[in-house]
């Protein structure tokens, strides 16, 4: 059944399901039939999806096509394919990348080709058919499927000039776990460090001006030289004192920030043994870090 003359349906147009549809749509597949319960959600997509027919139920994109994407919340996937009736050749693809396919599965269904297809990618931010298709090109699909739906997995990650990768149901914990620190935890970071410069009585917009560049330096030379020689900073040099400072301001300015760092700092010490730190250095650290926890506990008492 591979083929670009698939008639794919979406059920769910929130940021997956229309930058997944119009990304599909504009490298010429026929995404026909599309449900949503919002409807600035389906005015939206048939502005820009014209062709798809957007009908009154689940069901009716089920019936009216040979694969469906779910784009729903993961936490409501499986609840809601339990009412959904899947011929036995038909294709049903989630795109959560921390729920197995298996939950695809349920009674009222003959469904024998069950997938998951997840960009390892932000979604946040498109607001047009060329964000759509920019934003997914050049990235990675995790995808787990059988038979025909995992040539078309690959079919799809192709024409979206990205890579697949196979993520068995036993990785999704770790594979979901390393899109959040990269993303989700990142913008984490960036927001306590925002915290930081409007603790010394800088706005935002100040604050922003000088951390993203600082952001973006480090990621572009990740990008080009590679984790490990693009570690800086005082850990990576030994410089005790320096980090003495950081804490004791911190402790006793933000308190709520201690917690990032330190757990930071210890994830950055075997890194920085790797990168030659002495014995000596290494052990300093650790006391430094030991006495840190310390004394955040007395604190607490």
């Amino acid at each position: 059944m591979l083929s670009k003359d698939l008639e794919i349906g979406f059920i769910g147009i929130g940021k997956m399901g229309k930058a997944l549809a119009v990304a599909l749509a504009t490298h010429g597949y026929s995404v026909t039939a599309c449900y949503s319960r919002s409807a600035t959600s389906t005015s939206e997509l048939k502005e820009l999806l014209p062709r798809c027919f957007i009908t009154s139920t689940a069901q009716e994109v089920v019936d009216r096509t040979n694969l469906v994407f779910i784009t729903i919340p993961d936490d409501l996937i499986q609840s809601y394919v339990q009412d959904l009736g899947v011929n036995e050749n038909q294709g049903i693809v989630h795109c959560s990348g921390s729920l197995p396919r298996s939950i695809l599965n349920n009674a009222n269904s003959k469904a024998r080709f069950t997938g998951m297809f997840h960009p390892y990618q932000t979604l946040a931010g498109i607001d047009s058919p060329a964000d759509a298709v920019g934003r997914l090109s050049g990235i990675t699909f995790a995808i787990d499927a059988e038979g025909w739906l995992l040539d078309q997995l690959i079919s799809f990650g192709e024409s979206l000039d990205s890579r697949t990768i196979h993520v068995p149901a036993s990785d999704l914990g770790i594979y979901h776990s390393s899109a959040v620190l990269v993303c989700g935890f990142l913008a984490t970071l960036l927001h306590c460090a925002i915290s930081l410069w409007e603790e010394m009585g800088h706005n935002k917009d100040d604050a922003m001006k000088a951390i993203l560049p600082l952001a973006t330096s480090t990621l572009s030379n990740i990008g080009n030289l590679g984790v490990l020689p693009s570690m800086t900073g005082p850990i990576y040099r030994g410089d005790i004192a320096t980090i003495e400072n950081h804490i004791s301001s911190l402790i006793s300015r933000t308190p709520q920030i201690v917690d990032v760092y330190t757990s930071l700092f210890q994830a950055s010490l075997p890194i920085a043994q790797q990168l030659g730190a002495d014995s000596p250095t290494i052990s300093a650290l650790e006391t430094l870090i030991k006495d840190t926890l310390e004394r955040k506990l007395k604190c607490a008492g």
